[in-house]
């Protein structure tokens, strides 16, 4: 594939949702990066960002190379350019996130798939389809080779980051200077959340640009309104970050600015005040939960001590605080959510965003809790991965009572209350950014998708309900089997707790059986889902009696309840049982929550 190649453009597809940072753009800085380093090389290039300005479709179909960003929200996006691109004959290259870890897909709408840290592989990607060479030798390159696809294998990651330019923000389509930047200081986190794919794509060794080349880039931006530092963790390092703060201080380079911090930063008093001075609006605080259960899930290393140290601290040093929660856990449940709202109330967190627990590729969640999206996964439409709808299958309730007990958090926080509370102190912009919040969520509900993904998410959960229709049931029959597995067990105590009687049943004699259809309103069917080699007889047993009662009791209503190894009990497939007996969500969670502590499953709240 020999080609002339003059004219390049790169691309940042917006997410077709509303979220968090949908008011105010914070540019990403892997388009912009890549197009300084390429221009500094004498192509002509363009870069759209297109929460900024949309992408001019002529140009981007006269270049002859596009260079398209994918996130995972945006990957929908991304790949219908990608699409239209390639079918007027252009080369395209996907990477981001998204494609780095799922490459084999990005292909199947891209030429290339650069993964990970794109700089060098990009530059060579170039230069190899001008010379008309082979691709075998750029690491971090992904490819089709007759029919089939070629991962190369991986570069080692930039250990100085110095050697890549300073990104020119005038290549940005529609850029405006004095406005909002992104600086980036470091990669890499050294931390291992369990939701987040930072580590995977950018390792957790902690690398750095010089303090000299972050000040001059500094000196570059001078004037803008606020700088972003674009680090993971912008305090893992504090005697570098210290060093950096002084000279930021000593040559008068402080614009308003905020950073991604951990709880720990509040512990050394020094650098809290030289934050302070050296003008800090505000910070990103990965707070996560309130929950400790979930706390350890996620392998955060924080108590709720240290959240509520970290508020008082900097707000002592009249920082604002962005509070990040993310909601959902194996741990959490409705209870939960709101519960961490009134927190973030009493506490006056500034602004927070509720991020619903979204299992991301790349992040040790999607690799190992959810098999690469093939457990407890409910959608793989990749543009609702916005952190604003239920993906997945949470252990204590339901996905549509996660998508609604998050919003609802939300909508608690962004209140007419809370923006009171915010005048009361003369808050005059937070009383605004809670403004904002509120108004997004009414916009959040006025989208079609939004709405109908919502109703989807209550369709799955009343399923049985609307199957069956609202009856008097006072008695289910069970297979007995089921009753000897703990998940029976557990069934059959939950149903007890709202008042239903259970009736073991097994392969009988037709009189018996005749005697006890007479005393049974409806039937449960388990439904067997990836058994497990050391559990095969049971399954055997279990499938043998459930295709006898089908066949013998089939005027009877049949309750579909999956049996499913992993994680332990799912509390959807017992709330769409009790809804057959109560429609209040409320009662049945307690009586799951009350049979879950009497069989020993959990410890009682």
């Amino acid at each position: 594939m020999k080609r002339a190649l003059k004219k390049l453009v790169f691309v940042e597809p917006k997410s077709t949702h509303l979220h968090i940072y949908s008011r105010v753009c914070i540019p990403r800085l892997g388009s912009v990066l890549l197009g300084t380093l390429m221009r500094n090389q004498g192509y002509d290039v363009r870069v759209y960002i297109e929460d900024i300005e949309a992408p001019d479709m002529n140009e981007v179909m006269s270049a002859d190379l596009v260079g398209i960003s994918a996130i995972t929200s945006t990957a929908p996006q991304s790949y219908r350019l990608a699409d239209k691109v390639r079918a007027a004959g252009g080369i395209v290259v996907l990477g981001g996130t998204h494609t780095s870890f799922l490459p084999e897909e990005g292909l199947e709408h891209a030429d290339f798939v650069i993964r990970g840290e794109g700089e060098f592989a990009f530059q060579e990607l170039v230069d190899a389809i001008r010379r008309g060479d082979g691709f075998e030798k750029i690491q971090n390159l992904s490819y089709r080779q007759d029919g089939r696809v070629v991962n190369n294998p991986e570069r080692p990651k930039i250990p100085n980051l110095d050697v890549n330019p300073i990104p020119d923000y005038k290549l940005i389509s529609g850029w405006k200077p004095g406005g909002v930047i992104s600086v980036a200081t470091s990669r890499g986190c050294p931390f291992s959340c369990t939701f987040c794919s930072v580590p995977g794509m950018y390792g957790h060794a902690f690398r750095t640009h010089s303090i000299e080349r972050v000040l001059q880039e500094l000196t570059l931006h001078k004037g803008n309104m606020y700088t972003f530092f674009a680090d993971d963790i912008f305090t893992a390092n504090k005697k570098r970050v210290k060093e950096l703060l002084r000279g930021m201080i000593d040559r008068n380079l402080t614009p308003e600015w905020g950073a991604q911090v951990r709880t720990e930063t509040v512990d050394d008093p020094e650098l809290l005040q030289m934050m302070r001075d050296a003008n800090c609006f505000n910070v990103y605080v990965g707070f996560e939960s309130i929950n400790p259960r979930t706390l350890k899930l996620f392998q955060k290393k924080q108590d709720l001590a240290k959240i509520e140290r970290a508020i008082e601290r900097f707000h002592a040093h009249k920082i604002r605080i962005h509070g990040m929660f993310v909601v959902g856990s194996d741990e959490d449940d409705v209870e939960t959510i709101d519960a961490t709202a009134d927190f973030a109330l009493k506490h006056d967190i500034d602004s927070i965003q509720f991020m619903i627990l979204t299992p991301i590729p790349g992040s040790p969640d999607w690799d190992h809790l959810y098999n690469r999206g093939e457990k407890y996964v409910i959608s793989r439409n990749w543009s609702f991965y916005d952190g604003h709808h239920a993906v997945h299958q949470p252990r204590r309730m339901s996905p549509y009572e996660l998508q609604m007990a998050a919003i609802n958090a939300m909508a608690k926080f962004y209140s007419w209350s809370g923006i009171a509370r915010k005048l009361a102190k003369r808050d005059i912009y937070y009383a605004t950014i809670r403004y904002w919040g509120k108004k997004m969520i009414r916009q959040w509900w006025k989208d079609d998708e939004n709405r109908e993904y919502v109703q989807w998410l209550r369709d799955q959960l009343y399923s049985e309900t609307r199957q069956i229709g609202h009856r008097v049931f006072t008695s289910v029959g069970v297979p007995d089997v089921l009753l000897q597995d703990s998940v029976g067990r557990l069934l059959q105590r939950f149903l007890g707790e709202l008042g239903v009687t259970v009736v073991p049943l097994a392969e009988a004699a037709e009189g018996a059986a005749a005697r006890a259809r007479q005393t049974v309103d409806c039937l449960i069917a388990p439904i067997v889902k990836r058994a497990v080699k050391e559990r095969e007889e049971f399954y055997a047993r279990l499938t043998a009696v459930t295709s006898t009662l089908s066949v013998g009791w089939e005027k009877l209503p049949r309750i579909s309840f999956p049996v499913v190894d992993g994680q332990g009990p799912v509390f959807e497939p017992f709330a769409k049982i009790g809804l057959l007996f109560t429609q209040n969500l409320d009662r049945i969670r307690t009586a799951y929550k009350n049979a879950g502590v009497a069989e020993g499953l959990w410890e009682a709240a």
